[in-house]
């Protein structure tokens, strides 16, 4: 964070927004303070001296809060010590060890305090002469060299101190430094905070943080704007194609998380770290690669406080935003992407199983909003029509862990709108989870699924989703409204090309189903296309006495025909296709009798 007297913002018609750095300028700016930072350390020089440099480099820039800024974060990187050097102390008289030594049992405080006293005692030093005596008096009682005393009675004041050590960076680096702390500067003062990250593994890091801060929140799921429009569809299109409506329509309404947090202005106590808090929370939100943030900013005005609106997301912001010393990297993000070897088993093994499916699976998803506004995060997701189908793994287990558990597991079934199944290890004392009268009632059995040896069975699931896929299609295909008419001015058209045309509105099975039915008397579905019957009809004319099955492919390429419906387009054309081996310039079709 920075000095509020440095925040860099603009405002208009009540929103304000920062003042970040994107120019050229700025970067050179940094460098230019980074170069003098470098050289104070160099010569070790005194901070009243770095201060000089710094004033010097801000007398040739019009923007002194910038510069300032720049200078503020620098100099938190530096180390600045007391000026005692060895070769001050007088070592002719037994001195008492090095200036570390001395340091430790003479500081500048303890010697003031020798020279206030014996000046007390003599009577007041007006006079160079009285002066050195005092000096000397002290010096000889203390076994230390009076150009030793001169230096060190006021070696602890800030401008004194000297500049021992400074962790260097780099201009760029220095800038995203800057727009992040300018970030954090501004939420020190929101009343409210409302926020997005994008993926269950920020949402679970940026929530831990939450936690560990202590600060409150709720999260709830609002609807997602939609800014570019409900459809891009043609006008032809729109003659020839239907699409999902009403019902429909609102299962594939996108939503999206949201978590508020209580700002410090709305706290009547403990307003400066709450505060902090939250700006210790911005670096892990916006290391998530999309998020967004809604706040209200408290501003003092000539006519007093007001309220500032304050709303930014990943695309509005310079290219990176990090903290040196608190910076999330994508290395930190994927180093585990996975808390456990169950979990990647059984990643790589539906991956394997249902690679055609349609289904995505997801690693911790977006969390699900518990009763209490708190969030649950699944280990798994399975995205496919707009309907999700949730999965936890349960695995390590503690006492209270189970009873974490429980009571979560609860919550989320007791949503009839969640489907949720359980992995339970039946070799861990977590099976007794299945067995707790709270638990079994809430769920049914069927949705438990029970593991052993770290390998969670994946065929209940891919049942249940391939019940999903054929309630789908059938509800679709069944649906008079759904129409997909072809115009029949194209002898191929490609599933790719329906879907595109529809959006991807409706799931591949459902519009392969539809346009089946809706083209069964001009069309014929071969592979990946739907080929008109006239051009069926000259193939299969210009496949008579042909005997090998490359050379009947040969016609349908010469015919425009692809070749992924190759072989499903010369079965329905009524052939059967023999192979003698692996290779296909040795099959042969035979025209079925």
């Amino acid at each position: 964070m920075l000095p509020l007297q440095l925040l860099r913002v603009k405002t208009r018609k009540g929103e304000i927004f920062p003042l970040f750095c994107t120019e050229d300028k700025d970067s050179q700016i940094a460098e230019e303070l980074v170069k003098e930072f470098r050289e104070s350390e160099m010569k070790k020089e005194q901070k009243k001296l770095l201060d000089k440099r710094v004033a010097a480099v801000e007398a040739q820039h019009d923007d002194y809060k910038l510069v300032r800024g720049f200078a503020t974060l620098l100099e938190r990187r530096c180390q600045f010590n007391s000026m005692i050097t060895d070769d001050n102390i007088d070592s002719s008289s037994g001195s008492r060890g090095t200036a570390d030594e001395l340091h430790g049992s003479f500081d500048p405080a303890s010697i003031r305090k020798e020279l206030f006293e014996e000046s007390s005692r003599v009577g007041l030093a007006v006079t160079d002469m009285e002066r050195d005596s005092v000096l000397a008096t002290v010096a000889s009682k203390m076994n230390l060299s009076t150009s030793y005393i001169r230096q060190a009675m006021w070696s602890d004041l800030e401008e004194n101190m000297v500049l021992e050590r400074f962790d260097s960076i780099d201009g760029k680096s220095l800038v995203a430094w800057y727009n992040l702390s300018l970030m954090q500067t501004l939420l020190f003062n929101c009343t409210r905070l409302e926020f997005n990250v994008s993926g269950g593994a920020n949402w679970k890091r940026v929530l831990r943080n939450v936690k560990r801060l202590g600060l409150m929140y709720n999260l709830q799921q609002r609807e997602k704007k939609n800014e570019g429009g409900d459809s891009h569809e043609d006008n032809s299109n729109k003659k020839n194609s239907r699409h999902t409506s009403g019902e429909n329509d609102q299962q594939y309404k996108q939503t999206e998380l949201v978590c508020s947090i209580d700002g410090p202005i709305s706290l009547f106590k403990l307003t400066d770290r709450y505060g902090t808090s939250i700006a210790k929370l911005l670096p892990p939100i916006v290391s998530s690669d999309k998020w967004f943030l809604d706040a209200s900013i408290v501003r003092k005005t000539m006519s007093g406080k007001k309220i500032y609106e304050f709303k930014i997301d990943s695309s509005e912001v310079p290219s990176s935003l990090t903290n040196p010393y608190t910076s999330y990297t994508n290395a930190d993000k994927s180093a585990s992407q996975f808390d456990s070897s169950v979990e990647e088993k059984f990643a790589n093994r539906f991956e394997q199983s249902a690679s055609d499916s349609g289904w995505k699976l997801v690693r911790e998803p977006d969390p699900i909003i518990l009763s209490n506004g708190r969030a649950f995060i699944p280990d798994f997701v399975f995205e496919k029509y707009g309907k999700k189908v949730y999965l936890e793994i349960v695995g390590f287990w503690t006492r209270e862990y189970i009873e974490r558990k429980i009571q979560k597991l609860n919550d989320v079934v007791s949503n009839k709108s969640i489907d949720l199944f359980i992995a339970l290890n039946e070799q861990l004392a977590c099976s007794k989870i299945a067995s707790s009268s709270s638990f079994s009632s809430s769920i049914p059995q069927e949705r438990i699924i029970f593991y052993k040896n770290d390998s969670v069975p994946v065929k209940a699931l891919l049942d249940y989703l391939k019940s999903i896929d054929k309630e789908q299609i059938e509800r679709h295909a069944s649906d008079s409204n759904l129409k997909i008419k072809f115009d029949g001015a194209k002898d191929i058209i490609s599933i790719g090309e329906i879907l595109s045309k529809l959006q991807n509105r409706i799931p591949m099975e459902s519009a392969i189903a539809i346009a089946s039915r809706d083209n069964e008397n001009d069309y014929v579905k071969a592979g990946s296309c739907f080929i008109s019957k006239s051009k069926v009809n000259k193939v299969a004319s210009l496949l008579a006495g042909t005997t090998k099955f490359q050379d009947a492919c040969v016609i349908f390429s010469e015919n425009s025909i692809p070749e992924p419906c190759h072989a499903e387009l010369i079965a329905k054309l009524g052939y059967d296709v023999l192979w003698e081996s692996l290779d296909s310039t040795n099959a042969v079709i035979v025209k079925r009798k």
